[in-house]
């Protein structure tokens, strides 16, 4: 195995790597190399062909870290009773490591992310303004004319990561907590936690304008997004499976990707990576770390899926299903145990999704038989239509649609709109507008996000200055000083997370939408009635700016800034 990087610093890095897994007794195929590319980071690239059952990589138990490489002296066994794994690996890498300890892992914590890589894509170290909605002042454009200031808010983070939305009707009250703030709460428990632990160090661990209180940070980021899962012999499987810790040597390069390239195994020898596909040279040599949505991969490891996309990627929809539902709708889901969790992924809505729609369009009698799979809809569109669509019969006659008390005649437009619709069509208007709610919020978001580019990434040039990017982006320059930064690196890192951070908030809202536009046509795709009801919210009353807004966003993210 060789090293290929862009400067002669990140060779001599790369061979130190390699040097400290070669004394750790670590086997790494001679066909694999390993390579920084932009925007991506160290990774695992190919040399040489591999093939299906190819070895890719070894690492011995020896040379594991895990809670056996952290001395007594630092944490006793009773001590150990109440401090979780991942916070017991990061403060000792913090601060309890002695300089020749630190000096034997040094060649592989080189190789290390910064901790300025960790804040700038984990939402989690973001400021909290960016958690809540945004207000602006936007100088709107219709039919080519300028109109005055529009105040509107927009939503920079997604309501699946903050749970926080535009309108109160759909707020998470009550709601299981959103990803982000379990992240959030994880990481102040662990503090706490910590900070009970070593009262020496309890001052510093819990301020943020104290360099300590980041350098654990730094390392409980290392910790969660490089660990592997790993008991020791004899071990039984706890609860929390990040009881269960162990960073590795030389596998922590391998980015994921959500069709592995390759399988991890373990036994008391240690770790073995093994390709299961075919490799040419060149190509990279990726692991799975789980079937993630990208909400969560951002959320967890700071990074977006683009590409080809993520099979696994989801948008959770359960404040805008909720909020369509009457009181006795939610208690009868809830007795069937279809209360919540509705999401859209890139199949379309999910099956609790799909039964949610079935609900008051089936009898209730069909509507327990869908659920247990012995009801096809298809037979309610049959009856339907065999009734005459519940308006008239070829002899004229009008027919009384059952269970809607009354005859066609007493109806007002709406309900003899909705008398001429299958059981099918009324199903999948419920669920076009469920995505049309997520739909509109993501236009919505790109609006207020776009106007906060930098000008030249807009064509009208009405984009905001550098200094509200920052203000809104930005960290605090106390922040950045504790964190080790000082003079001009202060501005430059100031800069370039506003840049990252605005432009991976733009990223996620593209591929919302994308899902949003994709089921929609999927829905109108399999039902005819359909196809001229569009996902677009309101198109007739945008400027054609807003109208362009796919175009912008994309030639936006094709730039880097």
């Amino acid at each position: 195995m060789n090293s290929l990087s862009s400067t002669s610093s990140e060779d001599a890095i790369l061979a130190g790597l390699l040097d400290y897994c070669a004394a750790q007794g670590i086997s790494i195929s001679p066909n694999i190399s390993l390579r920084r590319v932009s925007g991506k980071g160290l990774g695992v690239y190919t040399s040489k062909p591999l093939t299906p059952g190819d070895p890719v990589m070894h690492v011995p138990t020896a040379a594991l870290f895990t809670t056996s490489s952290v001395p007594l002296s630092f944490a006793s066994k009773e001590a150990r009773k109440s401090i979780p794994v991942h916070a017991l690996l990061a403060a000792y890498l913090a601060f309890g490591m002695s300089e020749a300890k630190r000096e034997h892992y040094a060649r592989w914590m080189a190789t290390w992310p910064r901790l300025t890589d960790f804040t700038s894509t984990m939402p989690v170290f973001w400021p909290g303004a960016l958690k809540q909605p945004i207000s602006q002042q936007r100088d709107t454009k219709r039919n080519g004319a300028q109109q005055t200031e529009e105040k509107t808010q927009f939503l920079p983070l997604p309501p699946s990561l903050t749970g926080s939305w535009l309108y109160s009707d759909k707020n998470s009250s009550g709601m299981p907590p959103k990803i982000l703030d379990e992240l959030g709460s994880k990481l102040e428990s662990h503090l706490k936690t910590i900070a009970k632990a070593f009262p020496a160090q309890a001052s510093a661990l819990l301020s943020q304008t104290e360099p300590l209180h980041w350098k654990f940070i730094h390392m409980w980021c290392i910790v969660g997004s490089r660990c592997f899962y790993y008991l020791r012999p004899g071990q039984p499987a706890p609860k929390d499976s990040n009881e269960a810790m162990a960073l590795c040597p030389g596998m922590d390069l391998f980015n994921h990707s959500d069709k592995p390239h390759c399988r991890t195994t373990y036994d008391r020898k240690g770790y073995e990576v093994t390709a299961v596909q075919e490799h040419g040279i060149g190509e990279e040599v990726l692991l799975g770390y789980g079937a993630h949505s990208n909400d969560l991969l951002w959320n967890e490891y700071g990074f977006i899926m683009g590409g080809d996309g993520n099979v696994s990627d989801g948008v959770q929809l359960d404040e805008v299903v909720l909020a369509s539902l009457t009181d006795a709708q939610k208690k009868t889901l809830e007795k069937a145990g279809y209360l919540g969790d509705y999401w859209l992924k890139p199949e379309g809505l999910c099956w609790r999704s799909e039964v949610v729609s079935w609900l008051d369009v089936l009898t209730p009698g069909q509507w327990n038989r869908f659920l247990e799979g012995k009801f096809d809809p298809a037979v309610a569109d049959r009856q339907f239509t065999a009734e005459g669509n519940g308006i008239e019969d070829s002899s004229g006659n009008r027919k009384r649609k059952r269970g809607t008390g009354g005859t066609s005649e007493e109806a007002t437009a709406n309900e003899t709109a909705i008398l001429k619709q299958t059981p099918s069509e009324r199903a999948k208007r419920k669920q076009l507008a469920w995505i049309k709610v997520m739909a509109s919020v993501a236009e919505n978001s790109l609006m207020g996000l776009m106007f906060l580019a930098p000008q030249k990434t807009r064509r009208n040039g009405n984009g905001n200055s550098r200094t509200e990017l920052l203000h809104w982006f930005g960290d605090d320059e106390k922040i950045l000083e504790a964190q080790g930064l000082r003079g001009p690196d202060i501005s430059k890192t100031r800069s370039s997370q506003a840049k990252a951070r605005h432009r991976m908030c733009v990223q996620r809202w593209r591929q919302i939408l994308q899902l949003c536009t994709h089921a929609g046509d999927m829905i109108r795709e399999d039902t005819p009635a359909l196809r001229n009801d569009g996902v677009n919210l309101g198109t007739e009353r945008l400027g054609t700016e807003e109208q362009n807004i796919e175009a912008l966003v994309d030639e936006f993210l094709e730039h880097d800034i």
